[in-house]
């Protein structure tokens, strides 16, 4: 029971000290990135299943077969079974003869063996650009998701300093209904804003809870509030991230289509091998007889007509073909993306500048509003509207660092950059 206390307060005090670098390391170790390097690893048995191949196949093997007609138990020249039958020996013919024996294949030059473990390590490569695109990703979903949590938070902050600036609102006016000097409606009204500001924060609530849990499917780690994030270094250019795994996926699908055509217009050599030892009865004499013989030999195989081999090679040439289009396509949608976030960023910093701007003058106008109401020269209505611009104002600050965040986070991961050397 105490070892129990003890884990759950360990886990506790790691989720209140956990910071944005805490998170990243998280995604890095969590097991989504765990099935990306077991398909490295399926890559790299795949290289070892085709280096196999060069390997000798050894067999044993066993038979008994009954034949119609008396048969050799193995191959025996005519001047041989003379001098069987002058020495009055069993000639090594049966119809029941049982066979024991071991067979050896080994292959000499098979042309597309090469190029097939060629296309293994491409592969092995295409796995390994694809891990880092998927921990980027990862981590730029992360860092956006924390980054949209403290716009959230910051919200929830104006509602709530605004609620607290509408409840004493409410109890100044509630006396003053009570003496008469304002009408029940002004009550009502202010009323409504309280109510709709509760509403307001619940849905917050609801949408927090969302990126708590997209937070800790990602990185494994439970955080019950947005951590603090800063930027210490800008994104840098690089080549486009998310085409190098297609890329290299391409390229196995060159050495796909090229040993297809290997198969067909190259020929194979293989090395055989074969000791047999055979048992029966002589058919003349019914004695026992036993014999054994051996064969060693070189084969060559060179296809002439193999139509399922040729449609193989279509398709493969169409699966390369289609690959190149796809890093094309990618490639393109990349290059807009960057370019237009490129140009976002710029309008975002200078959005922030503007937003600091509009809460100061939003905060001299509410201020000259509360003197107007207090002294009875404004409305409340008008007064409220100057309460929730103010309120907002400082809101939509929150909501532009957010969008500057995750538009930073994509540009990183589009270049490929690594997250802990920009944000801290």
């Amino acid at each position: 029971m105490l070892k129990k206390v003890f884990l759950l307060s360990s886990v506790a005090l790691f989720a209140n000290a956990a910071n944005i670098t805490t998170l990243l390391n998280g995604v890095e170790n969590h097991y989504q990135m765990q099935s990306d390097k077991l398909s490295i690893s399926q890559a790299k048995n795949a290289e070892a299943l085709i280096k196999a191949q060069y390997w000798p196949k050894i067999n044993a093997f066993a038979s008994l077969t009954h034949y119609s007609y008396p048969t050799a138990l193995k191959p025996i020249t005519p001047t041989d079974s003379s001098k069987l039958l002058k020495a009055q020996k069993a000639l090594p013919f049966s119809r029941n003869i049982a066979r024991f024996g071991i067979n050896l294949s080994m292959p000499i030059y098979v042309k597309s063996l090469s190029t097939l473990a060629k296309k293994s390590k491409a592969m092995q490569q295409s796995a390994r650009d694809k891990l880092k695109v998927d921990l980027l990703k990862n981590q730029a979903a992360v860092i956006g998701a924390n980054a949209n949590w403290q716009y959230l938070e910051g919200l929830k902050r104006s509602l709530n300093q605004k609620r607290r600036t509408l409840q004493t609102i409410y109890n100044i006016t509630k006396t003053q209904v009570n003496l008469g000097r304002k009408p029940k409606i002004a009550l009502l009204k202010v009323k409504d804003g309280l109510n709709q500001i509760k509403i307001a924060i619940n849905n917050i609530n609801i949408q927090e809870q969302n990126l708590k849990a997209l937070i800790k499917t990602l990185s494994g780690i439970n955080i019950k509030h947005p951590v603090k994030m800063r930027q210490i270094r800008s994104y840098k250019v690089a080549s486009l991230l998310p085409i190098k795994p297609l890329k290299a996926k391409s390229k196995a699908n060159y050495l796909e289509y090229k040993a297809q055509k290997e198969k067909l217009y190259y020929p194979s050599v293989t090395l055989k091998a074969n000791y047999t030892k055979s048992y029966g009865k002589d058919y003349l004499s019914d004695k026992s007889v036993n014999s054994s013989y051996s064969s060693i030999g070189v084969m060559l195989n060179m296809p002439l007509l193999d139509m399922p081999q040729r449609k193989n090679i279509q398709k493969a040439k169409l699966s390369y073909l289609k690959s190149l289009i796809d890093i094309k396509k990618l490639a393109n949608e990349l290059r807009a993306k960057a370019n237009a976030m490129q140009q976002q960023l710029k309008y975002i910093k200078e959005s922030i500048r503007y937003a600091k701007e509009n809460i100061q003058n939003q905060k001299e106008l509410l201020n000259i509003a509360k003197a107007s109401y207090e002294g009875g020269r404004m409305p409340i209505e008008e007064y409220l509207r100057y309460i929730d611009e103010y309120y907002a104002s400082k809101a939509n600050l929150h909501k532009v660092r957010a969008t500057y965040w995750q538009t930073l986070a994509q540009l990183a991961f589009v270049y490929g950059n690594n997250f802990k050397r920009i944000v801290k």
